[in-house]
């Protein structure tokens, strides 16, 4: 019983991220114009985060906000910074992408978080679009918008994992903006939108 339960979950699951992506397809701008627009509204301030589960509070030194413009509808994002320890180091730094999924009062949820490299980059992981909430492995096509991106397997950018086929999108610290819209596509993928 409780097998068909979590079948009959991932059905409806499915459909509702099948939906919210065939949503976004219905807002994409057709003038031939990059979407989403990305625009930088300024610094925020640093805060604290509860993460859901009992995973404790996470204090996040700074921000930028930011707009997510689609042709007809805006989401509110920020660019949080902090560390936390991971993969042989104390203190790696994460940059995390909060959004918005509805009112201008409603909470902000993480969309993706991306992980200080051993080179000094940032990298976050690349979802399967065909089933959303596994990650894209190095045997896998690149989704089109990402074709030209700088994309590695997880073992390439942390010296600590031995074998890591998974895929991570891999950007420069001042790259706000592809951060974010990477954080949007993701969320899209996820129907957390």
């Amino acid at each position: 019983m409780r097998a068909s339960l979590h079948r009959a979950i991932d059905v409806i699951v499915d459909q509702y991220e099948d939906d919210a992506r065939a949503q976004l397809a219905r807002e994409h701008d057709q003038s031939g114009r990059q979407w989403p627009a990305i625009v930088r509204l300024g610094p925020g301030d640093a805060f604290t985060y509860r993460w859901p589960a009992d995973e404790g509070t996470e204090q996040f030194t700074g921000a930028e906000r930011y707009e997510v413009r689609l042709p007809h509808k805006t989401y509110l994002a920020s660019l949080a910074w902090t560390t936390r320890p991971a993969w042989g180091r104390g203190n790696r730094r994460r940059a995390i992408v909060f959004g918005q999924a509805g009112s201008i009062d409603s909470p902000f949820y993480p969309w993706t978080e991306f992980v200080e490299t051993d080179a000094g980059l940032f990298a976050a992981p690349i979802p399967d679009p065909a089933r959303p909430r596994a990650i894209l492995k190095d045997v896998n096509d690149l989704p089109e918008a990402l074709v030209n991106a700088v994309v590695q397997r997880t073992d390439e950018l942390f010296d600590q994992v031995a074998a890591g086929p998974s895929l991570r999108l891999v950007l420069a610290a001042d790259n706000g903006e592809e951060m974010v819209r990477h954080g949007f596509w993701v969320a899209s993928l996820r129907g957390r939108l």
